[in-house]
């Protein structure tokens, strides 16, 4: 029989023995009163942001109040389904691209349009899905994708490619078209690098911006996986501002190993050539936002909202969506305020993040869960004031698969995988007013 001690301060538990917990703290929500959000970006100094609200000639582009959401004023604009918005550099300007129009839209302080750049490509149809401007050159990178009839079947087809958006001049192709969308780019804070992943038969490629060379290309999907079961979808990719050689990614890249679906936040080094932070491969990984100088990270999917402690690789506090939490399609962060905002459809919502809060826990120092891995049954050993324990069994997706309350009459919970697929699975269990989560390893 096998048997794990896992402590508090390892992987998946929310507290500390005898310390304050933290918490996620709803602050405001809202409806944007014109329509599902496209897209959003912090003014300069935090204390205001733009949200692209609706879509059609009605649609707006709004100013809000960081710390209570409320509209300050709004400009009605056309916008296309999938508009997405950068300020550049100098925070005087910005660059919007207008989906499904095939757009690049330069705007002023007040959103006049400063200039409008329609790129064509040959018979097929550009649409843009992505933008990232670089912040040591007067370039932009795009993301497009199109499609074609050929021979009566439609082909799709993406590249990348960058212009200079004072001269409105094209700069240069970064890929050929390709099968695949890049779904998520991004630069560099120095200006060093830009980064790119596709959809489907997912590469991480990172270009040199000093030569535009490309100088990695990861293949990230399974080839060994039959059918389409290989297919990723690529969520947000991000550098470290801290050391650029360093990329955050997230989303769903499926393995053909035992833990068959990864779903998670990894980093990529880009001298190294490597791949790390394995343990967050069983979360399900959504926009996230680095803050606290990098050492937490903060995750939203359609499920949940998550913190994460990067140095103790644990997962810190989590708090589920709801109409209170809208925190679900993206998300921005105001240092200065230490609010953090985000969008479900027309649903707009704020959080903070509380890293000691007025609940103060005690309970033993380790927990016992044994065997761990296992073929049936695992004891969970508590320490809990409740008469009655509450838990829930989740998926690696984050799908709850059981949930059950038990008399704590023992101080044991005992929970019975005898009849799941082999996998990796999470127990949650209330107990002492404190949500605390365990990773178990069901073997064959």
């Amino acid at each position: 029989m096998k048997q794990l001690i896992i402590f508090i301060t390892l992987l998946m538990l929310l507290t500390i023995a005898k310390t304050k917990s933290a918490e996620i703290i709803p602050v405001w929500h809202t409806e944007s009163g014109a329509g599902d959000i496209q897209d959003m970006e912090l003014l300069k100094g935090g204390n205001q942001f733009i949200a692209l609200a609706g879509q059609g000639p009605e649609a707006q582009i709004q100013i809000r109040n960081t710390e209570d959401g409320e509209l300050v004023r709004f400009y009605t604009t056309p916008i296309s389904t999938g508009s997405k918005l950068q300020i550049t550099p100098d925070s005087t300007r910005v660059l919007m691209i207008n989906g499904s129009f095939g757009q690049l839209r330069l705007l002023d302080e007040q959103f006049t349009i400063l200039k409008t750049f329609n790129i064509e490509s040959d018979s097929i149809k550009i649409i843009f899905n992505a933008l990232a401007i670089d912040p040591v050159r007067p370039l932009v990178y795009l993301s497009a994708y199109g499609g074609q009839y050929i021979n009566g079947k439609y082909q799709s087809a993406s590249k990348i490619l960058a212009y200079n958006y004072e001269t409105g001049e094209h700069f240069k192709d970064l890929t050929e078209f390709g099968e695949y969308e890049y779904t998520v780019i991004n630069v560099s804070n120095d200006g060093k690098y830009f980064a790119s992943i596709n959809e489907g038969e997912a590469y991480l490629k990172v270009w040199d911006l000093e030569t535009m060379e490309l100088i990695r290309d990861v293949q990230l999907y399974d080839d060994k996986l039959p059918n389409n079961e290989w297919w990723c979808d690529s969520k947000d990719i991000q550098f470290s501002k801290l050391n650029s050689d360093v990329v955050y990614y997230s989303g769903r890249y499926p393995s053909n190993e035992q833990d068959k679906f990864y779903n998670g936040i990894m980093t990529y080094n880009i001298m190294e050539d490597k791949s790390s932070n394995t343990w967050l491969n069983y979360f399900i990984g959504g926009k996230f936002i680095l803050f606290d100088g990098e050492n937490k990270l903060m995750n939203c999917n359609s499920t949940y909202v998550d913190i994460f402690d990067l140095n103790s690789q644990s997962l810190n506090t989590r708090i589920s969506l709801s109409i209170d939490v809208p925190i679900q399609e993206r998300a921005i962060y105001s240092s200065e305020k230490q609010i953090f905002i985000g969008n479900a459809k027309h649903l707009i919502g704020a959080i903070k993040y509380d890293s000691e809060s007025n609940i103060e826990t005690e309970f033993e120092k380790e927990i016992i869960i044994s065997p761990n891995p296992t073929n049936n049954f695992v004891n969970i050993e508590l320490n809990c004031i409740e008469q009655l324990i509450n838990y829930q069994i989740n998926d690696v997706n984050g799908l709850m698969i059981y949930q059950s309350s038990v008399q704590n009459n023992t101080g044991n919970l005992l929970v019975d995988f005898t009849s799941y697929p082999v996998g990796v699975y999470f127990v949650s269990i209330e107990c002492n007013n404190l949500l605390k989560t365990y990773k178990i390893v069901k073997e064959g």
